[in-house]
């Protein structure tokens, strides 16, 4: 293989493509729009759900612990007027968001049958229902467990959120009942806590504690990101080197040259892995620009900006297998519309495997080390996370390996689609039946 010639092919390839606005446009312009819009629509969403009113029917509410009670530690109680008390409305920060989200609107409902709540909650007068058992007050006093019971619809969202938040509150207000109760008895508040657990994350500023979980997200959604945009910038490049020539005819002017198909195939390869490892480098310096915007919020560290670096060079094998993939595939279409349609394999194939990086508890391990795509995303995340363990690199030959192999055997594919006279001129096809990855097409003039 002649490197001049190959260089010469990827140049004019990449130079080709550089022309075009339409490429340009997906590689440099499409994410500039798409990261403030991913911003603003999460803004807009996080702003839709603190504001969202949620209504609470409350039935029996007279039954609750009222405020002024004489006598010494009395019960809490739920409700200041028509709304909950401020200490128990007011959320913590939990580990759902969605159970901070919404304003609760209470109102007051007489008592009546199951079905006749229900009927409210069909009707969407209310998003919850709290049923207070008659007596509770008393009972408490007696020292009895009385019940108070939640309902809501059934598969409907916001009637879902509105339960997770009352029971939020709810759990506040049983606290302090269980407070007063035991000073009544003249034990401690902590007494049902026998052990004092010491949770890492308890002593956490809130602060710190959103960086964790902002930090979490990123790690496994950067590199999903990463991914999803080499391969749009994979594709497209792909497509008109291959079907795109085609059909403008430019094909056979190629392959007459003093070029080997090895030459031709090598030459288009780098030209489709230079643009689309390009896209990752674009995109990681918006990534860094968004994340620096999001670190002057935080005093904690979100990212390792060094791991960040290492991002963009495990997003190189990446960039070369969806580059072989597109190229190999692209040959087959005889025109860029067939060429689109043959590039949804291979989203069949990345997306799951990119999930699967994004699964609960997996990690670079010796057996995740050797499954394609996921292993280079594994990487990823772990370079991005900020961990006091060491990285596990004796993972990474095994990686390497992987990954090679798969780049090599869709080079060795594309190379052999190239030798194939019948797969490069399937225009000029006649009186038989033309090959497609959709099966066989009946040559014109056949009925």
């Amino acid at each position: 293989m002649r490197r001049a010639i190959v260089r010469l092919i990827a140049v004019r390839e990449a130079r080709d493509q550089l022309r075009d606005r339409r490429t340009m446009f997906l590689i440099l312009g499409l994410p500039v729009l798409m990261y403030p819009l991913f911003v603003g629509v999460g803004i807009v969403f996080v702003s839709m759900l603190k504001g969202k009113q949620l209504v609470v029917g409350v039935v029996g509410a007279e039954h609750l612990p009222q405020p002024g009670r004489p006598g010494p530690h009395p019960f809490p109680p739920l409700f200041a007027g028509d709304r909950f008390v401020d200490a128990y409305a007011t959320p913590d920060l939990p580990d759902d968001p969605e159970a901070a989200a919404g304003r609760l609107t209470v109102t007051r409902l007489d008592p009546a049958p199951d079905a006749a709540l229900n009927e409210l909650l069909s009707s969407r007068e209310v998003d919850v229902v709290v049923v207070v058992e008659p007596g509770l007050a008393e009972r408490l006093e007696r020292g009895e467990r009385p019940v108070v019971r939640v309902m809501g619809r059934e598969g409907e969202e916001n009637s879902k959120l509105a339960v997770r938040r009352v029971m939020g509150v709810l759990r506040k207000w049983a606290a302090g009942v269980k407070t007063a109760r035991f000073a009544r008895a003249g034990l401690p508040a902590d007494f049902d806590t026998p052990v004092d657990l010491r949770d890492p994350q308890s002593d956490k500023p809130v602060d710190k504690k959103l960086a964790d979980e902002l930090r979490d997200v990123l790690v496994k959604v950067i590199p999903l990101l990463l991914t999803m945009w080499v391969l749009t910038g994979a594709i497209y490049p792909a497509i008109d080197m291959t079907a795109g020539e085609k059909e403008r005819g430019t094909m056979e002017t190629l392959l007459i040259s003093p070029a080997e198909r090895t030459e031709i195939v090598a030459g288009k390869f780098l030209a489709v892995s230079a643009l689309a490892f390009g896209t990752a480098v674009w995109n990681v310096m918006l990534m860094v620009l968004a994340v620096g915007v999001a670190q002057v919020l935080f005093p904690y560290p979100l990212l390792s900006m060094a791991g960040l670096a290492g991002c963009v060079v495990a997003a190189l094998p990446v960039a070369l297998l969806l580059a072989a993939g597109c190229i190999t595939l692209g040959v087959f279409a005889r025109s860029t519309k067939e060429g689109n349609y043959y590039m949804v394999p291979m989203f069949f194939l990345v997306l799951p495997l990119a999930y699967w990086s994004m699964a609960p508890g997996i990690e670079l391990d010796a057996q995740m080390s050797w499954v394609p795509v996921t292993n280079a995303l594994l990487v990823q995340q772990r370079l991005l996370s900020v961990r006091p363990d060491p990285f596990p690199w004796q993972h990474v030959p095994a990686v390497v390996v992987s990954m090679s192999a798969c780049i090599g055997l869709a080079l060795w594919a594309a190379v052999v689609q190239f030798r194939r006279e019948a797969v490069l001129f399937r225009e000029a096809e006649q009186g038989r039946a033309k090959f497609s990855l959709f099966g066989r097409r009946a040559a014109k003039g056949e009925g």
